[in-house]
């Protein structure tokens, strides 16, 4: 009985997961803007928070005038809504992802993306940090060097390698990175 329970109660909460319906501008390709709601899954522990797989789909739902449509991804050329933490995001196209929106968290000299993808185990949400200059693209990770990455990119502004030696080897935090994209967009 226990465990017929515990189904149950499992079932419900994923049948009946929280969705929030946040303000949206879309830019299609054609230039044409819309302004709709896009309804995001809300994480059930913590309501302010989103997931983000409902706009890196290759079909997007939109809520027009009450009723869900659906448009391909890569009709889409730029997608941007405040989240329920006020937090501005962006979602656009990038090299390698013309079917899917990847979300654009810096855009200058050095653009950095981050994709999300669900676990093929658990269908938790996952992401991956990569950055594009000038067509040249480094992905970041666990399980690369991303001080010698940066390195890399940053090679032509050699005053921002004792920045990039500060950084935790494998822990490279959002913060740190977006301080030394900024560094060098001066």
């Amino acid at each position: 009985m226990k465990k017929l329970s515990f189904l149950f109660i499992l079932i419900s909460c994923i049948c009946f997961a929280q969705k929030s319906e946040i303000d949206s501008k879309i830019t299609m390709n054609n230039g044409k803007v819309i302004k709709t709601k896009i309804p995001f899954r809300v994480n059930m522990f913590s309501r302010d928070l989103i997931n983000e797989m409902s706009v890196t789909d290759k079909n997007i739902v939109l809520l027009q005038n009450g009723e869900k449509i659906r448009y391909s991804a890569s009709a889409i050329h730029r997608l941007e809504f405040t989240d329920l933490k006020n937090k501005n995001r962006i979602f656009v196209h990038a090299p390698d992802f013309q079917d899917t929106l990847v979300e654009l968290l810096h855009d200058g000299k050095i653009k950095w993306y981050r994709s999300y993808f669900a676990n093929g185990y658990d269908g938790s949400v996952q992401r991956s940090d990569f950055l594009n200059k000038n067509g040249s693209v480094q992905k970041l990770g666990l399980f690369v060097n991303n001080r010698k990455r940066l390195k890399a990119l940053m090679s032509d502004r050699p005053e921002l390698e004792p920045l990039i030696e500060k950084i935790n080897y494998d822990k490279l935090s959002d913060e740190d990175l977006l301080n030394i994209l900024k560094k060098y967009d001066e």
